[in-house]
């Protein structure tokens, strides 16, 4: 198969059969019975997600030109678009002509190739600001531009949406049980220290996880956020370490970097999927003292023993900060799962306080910015526990110094000042 039969293949198994975007990549190349080139897979791989995070506007433009057209002709005119404004990885020639074949369009070359500049893609006729301008020019779900502007208001919500598509993360942590910061900057000059010690900013132009230091892990691809979190948090092994989580995160890299590698904890995996994560995180790391356990929030007695110090929540949640790290991340994530995702939010944070001892830290911390699932989780959670009280809270954002999309929590059982 050419390169942009298996990018219209990839977008297929995305959009129709609600295959996650890395694994409808791989199974499109499945088909190949060569060696697949870098080349190969990276036009495969930029062209179809380019459809995809314009795929609010191209859906818009495709349904005023053909309002009888069906998904696979949508699919098949978008990745012509894409390719001839942002991608630019196959001849437009043989594309073209694939496209006009495939999807029976007489006019689809015409229509094509009336797109001349990506800046003008939203129609005249939408006015600008409006909550459908913005959902068509930041490729954002409808709900999500409403749920952001009631939270945040007009201009706390702008700047979000704005820095959506120019989110790109410079910021690396130094392993510390790996190289000393005189080191790392004596060995990789194209970082400079940042005002956060444990962390780097990268100024260089390849692609930061192609980098040596990323490649040698002399530098970790940790948000800074995770560092900001806990540096006034006194974590105490001795006395016991838990964590839930739900979902993907990068607390165990944090606790390496901050406690080396013999620090005791019981982790405790929501899903499948995150168990193996983080077992391969703690056999990347050397983790030998990590007890592993797959288990919904609801078990959590089952497999902690006794109270611990400080007890970690990450569960499942709405992640919005994939709305920039995942192309197909508004057909995975519905306006419907939220309140789901709130219910095991509070549920998970009821089941873990109960193992929490006196005078020990509950820390909650999600990558997205919802109210409902942030500030009004931790407000509900207080009414029902009085015996917990909040020490501290913050919400940071891509636009902030740490370029971190992460809610964080820290409650204290007992006496506020132990």
């Amino acid at each position: 198969m050419r390169n942009f039969e298996h990018a219209y293949n990839v977008l297929v198994k995305v959009v129709e059969e609600n295959i996650p975007f890395n694994l409808a990549v791989k199974s499109s190349l499945k088909q190949e019975r060569k060696k697949i080139e870098p080349d190969f897979k990276s036009s495969i791989s930029a062209s179809s997600g380019c459809v995809l995070r314009h795929y609010y506007v191209f859906k818009e433009l495709f349904s005023r030109k053909y309002p009888e057209g069906n998904e696979r002709q949508f699919l098949l005119v978008s990745l012509g678009i894409a390719n001839r404004l942002f991608s630019k990885r196959f001849e437009e020639k043989d594309l073209v002509s694939y496209i006009t074949k495939e999807s029976g369009l007489e006019d689809a070359e015409e229509f094509i190739s009336s797109f001349n500049d990506p800046k003008a893609l939203v129609p005249e006729d939408i006015p600008y600001g409006t909550k459908k301008f913005i959902s068509l020019r930041y490729n954002l779900p409808p709900y999500i531009v409403k749920m952001w502007e009631k939270n945040a208001g007009p201009f706390l919500s702008k700047k979000l949406f704005k820095s959506l598509g120019k989110y790109q993360p410079s910021l690396v942590r130094i392993n510390n049980q790996q190289i000393s910061n005189e080191e790392f900057f004596a060995k990789y000059n194209d970082f400079v220290p940042f005002e956060d010690e444990n962390n780097a900013h990268y100024q260089g132009e390849q692609n930061l996880k192609r980098h040596p230091a990323v490649l040698s892990k002399d530098a970790l691809l940790v948000p800074a956020g995770y560092s900001f979190m806990l540096k006034d948090l006194d974590i105490d092994p001795l006395r016991g370490i838990a964590i839930y989580g739900g979902s993907t995160n990068y607390l165990l890299d944090e606790l390496y970097l901050r406690l080396g590698p013999s620090f005791k904890a019981d982790y405790l995996c929501g899903t499948q999927k995150h168990f193996f994560e983080v077992k391969e995180g703690a056999k990347n790391f050397g983790l030998t003292d990590i007890s592993l356990y797959e288990c919904g929030y609801q078990a959590i007695v089952t497999c902690i023993s006794k109270p611990v110090h400080t007890f970690f929540l990450c569960p499942e949640n709405s992640y919005l900060i994939g709305l920039v790290e995942k192309p197909d991340y508004f057909l995975s994530c519905k306006q419907e799962d939220l309140d789901k995702y709130i219910e095991a939010e509070l549920g998970s944070l009821n089941e873990a306080s109960a193992h929490v001892e006196e005078g020990g830290d509950l820390v909650y911390f999600i990558p997205t910015f919802c109210k409902n699932e942030s500030r009004g989780v931790i407000s509900r959670f207080l009414e029902q526990h009085p015996d917990f009280s909040l020490v501290n809270e913050k919400q940071l954002f891509p636009f902030d110094k740490y370029q971190t999309m992460l809610y964080f929590a820290i409650l204290r059982k007992g006496n506020n000042n132990d």
